[in-house]
C-alpha cells in the first residue's frame, strides 16, 4: 500500500480509519513507505504511558539514536496549523474503547549549523528531520518570506532536486526518473495550478524533463545526503520563522489576547517575543532559556 505518498496527510487519512483503538504514533516516510513501517501501534491495553516515553519507543522503532530522542515531541495529527503538542510528562493511556493518535516531529528546527553536524551524529536522525521538511513543504505547511519571492520556477526546482535525490536512494536511473509523476515533488499549490486543463500534466512533465536532465548531470556525483542537505537549505533560505511556535492567551476580563512567540534558532530574531496589540517584551534571557531548553539540547550538540 502506498501510504505517504505526498507527505502526511495522505498517509494519516489511510491508516486513520483503521485506528479503532489503542495508541497509534504516525512518523514521517518517502514515497511508497509501508503502513507498518512508518506508524507504531501500541496494544498494551489498560497500561498509561507518558508522552516521553512513546517518543522513545518511536525513536527506537526508527533505529535513531537515544542521544536525540529529546529533540522529539508528539503531536496532535488533526491540529497540525497551529500545532498542538503533548507535554513530555502527559499521561496517555491505551484503551480498548477508542484510539489515541499522534504524529512524532522534531520540535524547534535547528540552525543550519546543527543540521551540518546532525549528518555525523545520527545520519537516520537527520534522514528523519529531512522527511518532516519535506512533507511540511509538499502539503504547503511552510511560510515563505514575503521580500523573498518564492516564484514557480524555484518550486519545481526543488521539485527536481528531490526526485533526483529518490532516484540516487532507491537505485533509480535517469531514464525511468522521466516516467515518475512530478505531481508527487512538488506542493499541492502549486500542483494545483497544473490540473485545470487536460494537457497541464503534459505541461508540467516537459517543463521538468531539462530540468531534471541538467540537475541529474550536476548532482551525479554527490550522495544522497549531500542531495537532501540541499534541498533543506534551499527552503530554510526563503521560510520565514519556520519552527517558531506561537500560543495565544486570552483575556476574557480585558478583552484583549496575549500572543507569545518561542522562535529558539530562529535566524533573524531567536528567542522569545510576548505580543499584546504590540511588542511588550522580547529576548530570551539565559537562565530562562536553558530551564526551558535544556532537556532538548542534549549536552553539547547545540553547542
Amino acid at each position: 500500500m502506498n501510504i505517504f505518498g505526498r507527505g502526511l496527510a495522505a498517509r494519516h487519512l489511510t491508516v486513520s480509519a483503521q485506528a479503532s483503538n489503542g495508541i497509534f504514533v504516525y512518523m514521517y516516510g518517502d514515497l511508497n513507505s509501508l503502513d507498518h513501517e512508518q506508524t507504531m501501534i501500541v496494544k498494551e491495553f489498560g497500561r498509561t504511558f507518558n508522552a516521553e516515553e512513546l517518543c522513545y519507543m518511536a525513536v527506537e522503532k526508527l533505529e535513531i539514536s537515544p542521544l536525540v530522542a529529546p529533540l522529539f515531541a508528539l503531536a496532535y495529527p488533526y491540529l497540525l496549523t497551529p500545532e498542538l503538542w503533548c507535554r513530555p510528562n502527559e499521561k496517555i493511556t491505551c484503551c480498548e474503547e477508542y484510539a489515541h493518535e499522534f504524529i512524532l516531529r522534531v520540535r524547534f528546527i535547528p540552525p543550519e549549523s546543527a543540521i551540518v553536524r546532525l549528518i555525523h551524529i545520527d545520519v537516520k536522525m537527520f534522514n528523519y528531520l529531512f522527511l518532516q521538511i519535506r512533507s511540511d513543504f509538499i502539503n504547503d505547511q511552510i511560510a515563505f518570506k514575503k521580500e523573498k519571492s518564492i516564484g514557480q520556477e524555484h518550486l519545481l526546482g526543488l521539485g527536481v532536486i528531490d526526485m533526483v535525490r529518490y532516484g540516487k536512494e532507491h537505485g533509480i536511473k535517469l531514464s525511468d526518473l522521466r516516467n515518475l509523476e512530478p505531481h508527487d515533488f512538488i506542493p499541492t499549490s502549486t500542483r494545483s495550478k497544473f490540473n485545470k486543463f487536460f494537457f497541464d500534466k503534459k505541461r508540467l512533465h516537459m517543463n521538468f524533463k531539462p530540468h531534471l536532465e541538467k540537475q541529474y548531470e550536476q548532482y551525479l556525483n554527490d550522495n544522497v545526503v549531500t542531495t537532501q542537505k540541499t534541498y533543506i537549505d534551499s527552503i530554510m533560505d526563503y521560510s520565514d520563522h519556520y519552527g517558531m511556535e506561537t500560543f495565544r492567551i486570552m483575556h476574557v476580563s480585558k478583552g484583549a489576547e496575549t500572543v507569545v512567540e518561542v522562535k529558539p534558532y530562529d535566524s533573524s530574531f531567536p528567542g522569545l517575543n510576548i505580543y499584546e496589540d504590540k511588542v511588550i517584551w522580547s529576548g530570551l534571557p539565559f537562565y530562562l532559556f536553558y530551564c526551558i531548553f535544556a532537556v532538548c539540547l542534549v549536552l553539547n550538540f547545540w553547542n
